[in-house]
């Protein structure tokens, strides 16, 4: 008879030590949450298939965790805030709750409650950028509902079928009581209650083996020797500091086993190492501790035994009994058994199934273990399918529990399959096969680069690493054993592996600020324990954009009134630091502080803190500013007369402090007072004191004078606040505040002139596709008009004559990499006007052929081209402030930047604007394409947006790490966040919503001018308006129409595509024809609308001429020529036609959409008001109506007189972008020193 396949399952449970022991406060909820979903259900489902055996692995940080939760002695901030009373929030409670308890609506669990659903989309869709804004946005009621549905949903849909009160609720659905939270939190405990005990009974009747892992789920090989991640990838980046404890590793899994002893009453037979991460340490380790087996992943087994593991075109495997048999390993000491899990059938259950219908899925997964069953020989075979036993039950319909319970129903009855616990089977079948040696990595690709190699994992290793040195030296010194076991405690908890998982750029949470906020928790508490001051460091976050959205510089000088009342009119314009931004990821901070304000005029510094809760009650704070000394003075000494942990300077903060100022409270004021940090002797008086009276906020103003600043220099600021003479934030957690001082004694930074590199695929004259080129000629221009040195690059394509424009070689044979490889350049300069220097990258390979866009290999080129910008910098002696890109083809330089020069002296104060011309062109390329960058080691985004994460999309790369992010119009500025014109990239652009700017496009006033062009056949300007009618003629003539004043002429100049609402104009041909006018065409484009045209002129001669190409010279006559020039796009970031028309007293008819809504206001005759002829709906019925409005205003002569004339003057003309684009292209120096931006996350485990 044929013996059938043994199937163990091991389902692992496990979550991060969420705790803060020192407050006794549960700082997330998914322990609490998870128990109420999942983990009491999976041993329940046992209770209805008694022949079902499962494996259950609960790490011990978890059951810990639970057991305090049923002790009831800790506090829990969600369970706090959710129980509060919504009338009695504060504010900084309400935007918690408005952010953290509304999910994301893509998740079933919140899409299959439409309440909820509705409170969450409210959420996502109204982009709230302020902890203000996001404590407005709800109701009473509505918060109420969200305190109630965020716990509800979490709770199994089983539990709720079987509460009714629980099924009322759901019922009712909002308008909730107060009194309705009681149910859900009650079944809240009730069921974490049950947890423990479940898994004890399911144990103990023989029907689930329980085993365990090491205490806080670290990567053991990892702990024992970081350096052994080498092994699997010896080139991978590791930190400055060494990290080996195997000492720890024994610990944790020795911590492991006694506790799981302690709550099942049963020592563990199996472990599973976190991450299925092994090597023969670990396998010592774990043989040491007299365990009988442990788990790991099948990858790990190909690469310990030198035989791959094959499977057909079909996923069945080949040789089923090298993976399907356990493993006797025996590396220096007692031998110990390894099973591996199938990766395929885990993956399964955990990815691929939740989108079947639960039947079907459950069919397949027994379909095949079928397959592999009828390939069994003699030898009894071991499918072990293993997998976390709670994640992937969000994404299934029903939380899962439909699949399986049609599972355990097909196997209870299935004679071929039977389930077992791992221990069991190695007792009937020991081990026949061994290993000699084990591979050392973790069930993602076989090595650890998901938590060690990354920046942000390596700083933290080097955080932890030292930290932990500093709790050997304690130990040495062992005086004080209860506060060093608390300290290592800590350091325990820091090891665990999940730390690292989201510091990673491969995994994403939506909660990296939470993430990193916790690990530097833990390991401040380390030093806190010993009653050690904790390095500065561990209050400035590893991801060092984590608060860049937190913070705002100053606009402009301001002089608020200090009266005790606040007017924020008058501190708008102030920069400011978001404290509740920075620490209320985790929860609402705990200090006093809620946002510090800050800005200057002449003569004094503004400084305003907003403190939490309005100030009320009064709290016993006090605040401390330290200020930087003067460049090459330091402070005579540091010195604390109040007793207070020295300071020492630039280790701490980034800059010398060389001056103190106290805030102490007195009754409802404070008394102010600054000091320089020299020793505290008698006869040192203070420079200068104060007094301010504190409400809702403390606003005072401090002279530059009393700080002995020169004008120009840099004055670096950081708060510190004490509650009851003890530190409780430093502000802000990272860097410093930054102000210039003012004065003559040098120009302000705000008013200097900048160098700039403007960097383009393309630049009028010399080479044009579209609108870009005209922008990338002409605002260098004006910004060279302003003072600033302006300089620009392209790539000498081809076309680009280097006689005709005068270009002379300034560099030859420039080494640009490119994969890793130097490919020469040689840089050409040119000018643009008379004095501005323009660079061309010269290329042969890549440039030199005909055309500019469309290549199989365009990420190469511009890539290449990318580079080269940044690399002839030095050796041109060009040192710009800012970098403009432009367009997805320049787009990766910020990134380049960020990553390739962060460390360069040379690049690291160049700041970064990129321009968005058309969201539609984003470069979206294959992942090759980093290898060409040399971004590889980063790898992708994880932006955590659908459709980003798996692609290199340069456009997206840009916006992320750029310092501010414009596009030519206010209004496309606004439309690209939504998803009807974002292109797919509306979540990224709401994300960075806080840097994106709209700017209008200006024109070049040089080249578009009617009084100096020399292209057409009449000059004229706004007093002779009456010239225009001669370059009508001239232009009938020019392209075969009948010459004719009286018949009204409408330009097009196009690319003949859909954006350009051409659909819209074949539709109402027809009708156009029917009417009194003609038509003059110039573009080309879809091959369809170019026919449309042709076909047209063919057979409407006096009415329609169409030239298919780009003809300059026609543009121009056009432009002159014409009375009304058409623009009826379905989007259009700026359009340069319209202004263009403009300029030469040509009407625009257009489509209210991105710049053709701010630049181009409806015509009212009566008020003699407007510019042109505008409709809304994008519809052909209403462009139609346009036409025929401005063909009647055309046929009134007295009216239509008026009409060039008031379009073309300067009022109505958007003036020069340069000012707000000069303001906007500035590096936000000011507040926390900002890092350049990196991703946002889905939702936690």
């Amino acid at each position: 008879m044929t013996r059938p396949l043994h199937v163990a399952f091991v389902w692992h449970m496990h979550q991060p030590y969420y705790k803060d022991d020192l407050q006794h406060t549960f700082l997330l909820p998914w322990v609490r949450l998870r128990c109420a979903k999942d983990y009491y259900k999976m041993p329940a489902l046992l209770d209805d298939y008694p022949a079902i055996k499962q494996t259950f692995n609960l790490v011990p940080a978890l059951v810990a965790q639970v057991a305090d939760y049923v002790d009831g002695q800790d506090s829990d901030v969600y369970l706090d805030l959710a129980r509060r009373p919504a009338s009695e929030l504060t504010t900084e409670e309400r935007a918690f709750i408005a952010r953290w308890m509304t999910e994301s609506s893509q998740l079933r669990r919140v899409r299959q409650y439409p309440r909820y659903l509705d409170l969450t989309r409210k959420r996502e869709q109204a982009w709230p950028r302020t902890a203000d804004d996001m404590a407005k946005l709800f109701s009473d009621a509505e918060l109420r509902d969200l305190q109630v549905w965020f716990n509800l949903s979490w709770i199994g849909p089983e539990v709720i079928s079987a509460d009714a009160r629980l099924g009322e609720l759901v019922r009712k659905g909002r308008d909730f009581s107060e009194d309705d939270k009681e149910p859900v939190f009650s079944a809240h405990f009730d069921l974490l209650r049950k947890v423990l005990p479940k898994y004890r009974e399911v144990q103990d009747r023989g029907q689930a083996e329980l085993i365990t892992s090491p205490y806080y789920h670290p990567i053991l090989p990892l702990i024992a020797d970081l350096g052994i991640a080498r092994v699997a990838r010896p080139d991978l980046a590791m930190p400055r500091r060494r990290f080996t404890h195997p000492d720890d590793a024994a610990e944790q899994v020795r911590l492991g086993i006694e506790s799981h002893t302690l709550h099942f009453s049963n020592r563990p037979r199996g472990i599973w190492p976190p991450e299925a991460a092994v090597s023969d340490d670990v396998a010592r380790l774990a043989a040491e501790q007299r365990l009988d087996w442990m788990l790991s992943d099948e990858g790990i087994l190909a690469l310990s035994s030198g035989s791959p593991i094959n499977r057909d075109g079909d996923g069945r495997l080949m040789q089923p009994e090298l993976l399907y048999a356990p493993y006797r390993v025996q590396t220096g000491g007692p031998p110990i058994h390894l099973v591996f899990r199938d990766g395929r059938l885990s993956n399964a259950i955990g990815f691929e199934y939740q989108n079947s219908a639960p039947d079907e899925a459950a069919k397949d997964l027994i379909g095949r273990l079928h397959g592999t069953q009828r390939r069994q020989e003699d030898a009894p075979l071991l499918a072990v399918i293993a997998l976390d036993g709670e994640n992937c039950w969000d994404f299934y319909e029903g939380n899962g529990n439909d699949f399986l319970h049609s599972l355990y129903r097909r196997l209870s009855h299935d004679p071929d399959l039977k389930t077992v616990t791992v221990s069991e089977f190695l007792a009937e079948f020991p081990s026949q096969r061994s290993l000699a040696r084990i591979h050392p990595g973790s069930w993602i690709n076989a090595n650890f680069d998901t938590w060690v190699g990354d920046q942000e994992h390596n700083v933290a290793w080097e955080f932890l690493a030292e930290a932990r040195d500093f709790l050997s030296e304690r130990e040495r010194q062992a005086d004080a054993p209860a506060e060093l076991a608390a300290a290592r405690r800590e350091a325990l908890i820091a090891e665990g592996s999940d730390w690292f998982w989201w510091f990673g750029r491969s995994h994403d949470s939506g909660m990296d600020q939470v993430w990193d906020s916790l690990f530097r928790l833990h390991l401040r508490n380390i030093y806190m324990s010993c009653q050690q001051p904790p390095p500065a460091s561990l209050y400035q976050s590893i991801v060092k954009d984590a608060e860049s959205s937190a913070s705002k510089r100053p606009d402009r000088k301001i002089t608020p009134k200090l009266n005790g009342a606040v007017d924020h009119e008058e501190w708008n314009a102030a920069g400011y630091v978001d404290v509740t931004a920075l620490f209320g990821a985790m929860h609402p901070p705990k200090g006093a502080i809620r946002r510090i304000w800050f800005g200057h005029d002449d003569r004094n510094l503004y400084l305003r803190f907003d403190l939490l809760g309005g100030g009320r009650p009064p709290r016993a704070v006090e605040l401390e500013m330290l200020f930087s000394a003067r460049p090459g003075r330091r402070p005579d000494g540091e010195g604390d007369a109040g007793g207070r942990p020295k300071r020492t300077g630039r280790g701490d903060f980034g800059f010398d402090p060389a001056f103190r100022l106290t805030a102490r409270r007195d009754g409802v004021d404070f008394q102010l007072e600054l000091r320089e940090m020299a020793p505290a002797v008698a006869g040192n008086p203070p420079r200068w004191v104060g007094r301010a009276t504190a409400g809702e906020a403390l606003a005072f103003a401090l002279p530059f004078e009393a700080l002995g600043q020169d004008p120009g220099e840099r004055l670096d600021m950081v708060a510190l606040a004490y509650e009851h003479g003890k530190p409780v934030e430093q502000l802000p957690p990272t860097g410093s505040i930054a102000v210039r001082v003012p004065g003559d004694g040098s120009t302000s930074r705000e008013d200097r002139p900048l160098k700039i590199l403007l960097v383009s695929a393309e630049v009028a004259p010399f080479a044009k596709v579209g609108g870009l080129a005209d922008v990338a000629g002409a605002l260098p221009k004006a910004l060279k008009a302003m003072g600033h040195d302006v300089r620009v690059v392209m790539p000498r394509y081809g076309s680009i004559d280097v006689e005709k424009y005068g270009l002379r070689e300034v560099l030859t044979n420039l080494g640009v990499p490119l994969a890793h490889q130097p490919v020469n350049a040689d840089v050409l300069e040119g000018r643009i006007g008379e004095n501005i220097p323009i660079y061309f990258i010269e290329n042969q390979q890549f440039f030199g052929r005909e055309g500019m866009y469309g290549f199989w290999d365009d990420d190469a080129r511009f890539i290449y081209f990318s580079r080269a910008a940044l690399e002839m910098l030095r050796p041109l002696g060009f040192q710009p402030d800012v970098i403009h890109v432009n367009d997805w083809h320049t787009a990766v330089i910020p990134n380049m930047l960020a990553r390739l020069y962060a460390s360069d002296p040379f690049f690291a104060d160049m700041a970064t604007v990129l321009t968005i011309h058309n969201l539609a062109f984003q470069g979206v390329f294959g992942y090759g394409t980093l290898h060409l960058a040399d971004l590889e080691p980063w790898g992708l985004i994880k932006a955590g947006i659908p459709g980003l994460d798996d692609i290199v999309n340069l456009l997206g790369r840009g916006l992320y790490f750029s310092d501010v992010v414009n596009t030519v119009s206010n209004r496309y500025a606004e439309e690209i966040l939504t998803p009807e014109y974002g292109e797919k990239m509306d979540p990224l652009l709401r994300a960075f919503r806080g840097k994106l700017h709209g700017i209008i496009n200006g024109i070049d006033y040089e080249v578009f001018d009617p009084l100096t062009d020399a292209s057409i056949a009449a000059r004229y300007d706004v007093n002779t308006v009456e010239k225009k009618v001669e370059n009508k003629l001239a232009l009938q003539n020019e392209v075969g129409l009948p010459q004719d004043p009286a018949i009204p002429v409408i330009g097009l100049i196009s690319r003949l595509y859909d954006q350009k609402g051409l659909d819209l104009i074949a539709n109402i041909m027809w009708g156009l024809m029917r009417l009194n006018l003609q038509l003059v065409v110039l573009g080309a484009g879809d091959a369809r609308y170019e026919e449309m045209f042709r076909a047209n002129a063919r057979d409407n001669p006096q009415k329609v001429a169409a030239t298919i190409g780009f003809k300059p010279v026609l543009a121009q006559h056009i432009y002159a020529g014409s009375d009304l020039f058409l623009m009826p796009s379905r989007f259009e970031p700026c359009g340069l036609g319209q202004l263009i028309s403009l300029r030469y007293g040509t009407i625009p008819i257009v489509r209210a959409t991105g710049g053709l809504a701010d630049t181009i206001a409806d015509w009212d005759p009566v008020k003699q008001s407007g510019n042109g002829f505008v409709f809304s709906a994008y519809d052909h019925w209403d462009l139609y109506a346009q036409v025929v409005r401005a063909l009647e205003n055309f046929r009134q002569p007295a009216l239509w007189r008026r009409t060039p004339p008031t379009s073309m003057s300067a009022s109505t003309i958007p003036p020069s972008p340069t000012m707000p684009r000069r303001r906007s292209t500035r590096r936000r120096r000011l507040g926390p020193t900002a890092g350049r931006n990196r991703k946002k996350r889905p939702a936690p485990k």
